[in-house]
């Protein structure tokens, strides 16, 4: 992973500057700039209860939004200043919000190429973002997008591990869609990483290459993903679910669905790890029954998107943070580690 990321050779590193605190009900946010290279800012969310203190500090949930997102929508907040109310009514994806709510700390964070970070924050009313371009210029450099974003979100978690109030041993990795890759290449960088929230649906890339190759009216056939997917050398060393196979023993929940062939193959890593409670994985609503789920070994080949979805038992209108699933199972995570280090005469 390391070879494939490419992070720079370890350099003098500035530390994040507060830029702003905003008082919230029950909780606070701060804005921070951290500068993991010469003269670039990168923009970050803090939201921090008020039970969290250095007497008693809370665990952290690191969020990584999706392709569509901005570090705002995930906090709930509705302009990059703070100068506004937050929403009364937060969107389904405000997962940093939710998590605060429930006093344990959020940093948020964008995905290179959007919100602060891209080339403007607002465009139509919706989130700005530019992958594609910015995934081409790190391809001609010889990195690549996932590489640069993983590094610069790798510099604020190393800052976020020296946080007085948090709980060191329970820092959690929150990824939504497109924030699950930089969350599995964190996982797998940092051992120290206690959980993670994979909420997306599960699949082999390379597969999805081989298989979503419909031509279309004019005989071409697409590409099966943005550029920004884009890593050489990825496929000659793992795929997707090899990679949260990788993450035993330590908890795991994905949200999506995807094909049980491939939670078969992480839930073995677990039982190898001595840890098979550890791995949950949910389906969607629509192929909640088994028998709704495709189960063979290998997909066919000329398939369009929406087959392929179809098979890869993935519903795309049912893509949302999964909050009523993932929250329940970090309380359950961490009432269970309570339990266990209780005193026997107390129990």
């Amino acid at each position: 992973m390391k070879k494939l990321m490419k992070f720079p050779a370890s350099q003098e590193i500035q530390p994040p500057r507060l830029v702003k605190t905003v008082p919230r009900q029950g909780y606070r946010v701060e804005k921070w700039e951290s500068y993991p290279f010469p003269n670039a800012a990168v923009p970050f969310l803090v939201l921090v209860p008020d039970s969290a203190t250095p007497q008693h500090p809370a665990p952290v949930l690191f969020c990584i939004p999706g392709s569509d997102q901005t570090k705002e929508e995930l906090a709930a907040e509705t302009s990059a200043e703070l100068e506004n109310s937050p929403l009364s009514r937060p969107g389904p994806n405000a997962m940093a919000w939710h998590y605060v709510r429930e006093g344990w700390v959020a940093v948020v964070v964008d995905n290179a190429g959007a919100g602060e970070q891209g080339d403007a924050e607002r465009a139509a009313g919706r989130a700005s973002h530019d992958y594609d371009n910015l995934a081409r210029f790190l391809l001609e450099m010889d990195w690549n997008w996932l590489g640069y974003t993983s590094c610069t979100d790798q510099c604020i978690l190393d800052w976020v591990k020296k946080l007085p109030f948090i709980q060191k041993n329970h820092i959690i990795l929150s990824g939504f869609s497109l924030g699950t890759e930089p969350m599995m290449v964190l996982g797998v960088l940092n051992p120290d990483i206690y959980a993670f929230v994979y909420n997306d649906f599960l699949c082999r890339t390379l597969e999805r290459a081989q298989t979503m190759t419909k031509p279309s009216a004019n005989g071409s056939r697409p590409a099966p993903n943005s550029i920004r997917h884009l890593i050489p050398g990825f496929w000659q060393q793992f795929d997707f679910p090899d990679i949260v196979a990788s993450l035993a023993p330590r908890p795991v929940i994905c949200t999506e669905g995807g094909l049980d062939r491939d939670f078969g193959l992480i839930a073995q890593a677990y039982r190898m790890a001595g840890r098979e409670d550890a791995f949950r994985f949910l389906h969607q609503p629509r192929f909640a029954d088994p028998a709704k789920r495709w189960q063979g070994e290998l997909l066919p080949s000329g398939l369009d998107r929406t087959e392929f979805f179809r098979l890869a038992n993935v519903d795309p209108r049912n893509h949302f943070f999964k909050k009523d699933a993932v929250i329940p199972w970090i309380k359950s995570l961490l009432n269970a580690e309570q339990t266990a280090e209780r005193p026997a005469d107390s129990q």
